[in-house]
């Protein structure tokens, strides 16, 4: 059985860029709400779930490993975050092996 991959999401961008050390990390762009839903959860119920950061941006290795996510609730600050985050993965001024995780989750 193949095991789940970062890859099978369904992203409105995804590019995989080089860092300055060599390394491949994939940053992305997601619709929460474009994914392949659950049918026991309701859409209301979702959009109501992501109103605060239906769209995200990930960086992650080619291993899955997700280093770096963020969700913003409109989806121009969202464009804007997925294409700065691939011009400082490629110039270096950002460090995806450095991990960045969200704070704003309840434990």
């Amino acid at each position: 059985m193949p095991l789940w991959s970062m890859d099978d999401w369904q992203y409105m961008e995804r590019e995989v860029v080089t860092d300055p050390k060599g390394r491949q990390w994939t940053v992305a762009l997601m619709d929460v709400l474009g994914q392949q839903g659950d049918a026991e959860m309701p859409n209301k119920l979702l959009e109501f779930q992501y109103s605060s950061g239906r769209y995200f941006t990930l960086i992650y290795s080619a291993s899955g490993s997700v280093q770096r996510e963020r969700g913003y609730a409109s989806l121009e600050e969202a464009e804007n975050a997925h294409r700065e985050l691939m011009v400082s993965v490629i110039d270096g001024s950002l460090d995806p092996a450095q991990p960045v995780f969200r704070e704003d989750l309840e434990d």
